[in-house]
């Protein structure tokens, strides 16, 4: 399980820095102006690179409890980029790009990530259990 909670962060990490730029970007990307979708993009680029350090340091912890909180870090991060979106702004109207297209995949990738995480956390603290360990 240490290797899914690594996984998932390593990937989800790498998604939101992709899908706000490249994959499904933001109007900014797309030709039109500077507006808060933008900057929510570059918020999630911050939470991106957050969950690759957390996926970097869990494929080197030494100790099931480090997992555990790394684990549990990467849940409250998905948890933030799910809500930045609306925290920080992004365009209401359905004809930009940000609405129709980032906005829903970056929270895709949160809940997906979330998900994902919270069953890796479960399966950790299981193990942590039948071995023993408080």
């Amino acid at each position: 399980m240490k290797k899914l909670a690594t996984i998932t962060a390593v990937v989800s990490g790498v998604l939101l820095l992709l899908v706000p730029r490249y994959i499904l970007p933001a109007c900014e990307y797309e030709g039109y102006p500077h507006m808060h979708c933008s900057d929510t993009a570059r918020a999630e680029y911050i939470v991106g690179v957050l969950l690759l350090a957390i996926g970097g340091a869990t494929s080197f912890a030494k100790t099931l409890r480090t997992v555990v909180v790394g684990a549990v870090v990467s849940s409250l991060l998905y948890g933030a980029a799910f809500w930045l979106p609306d925290i920080v702004g992004y365009c209401q109207s359905s004809r930009m790009p940000c609405n129709y297209g980032m906005v829903p995949g970056v929270r895709f990738i949160a809940v997906a990530g979330a998900a994902i995480m919270i069953i890796a956390i479960v399966s950790l603290l299981k193990t942590s259990r039948k071995k023993g360990n408080p």
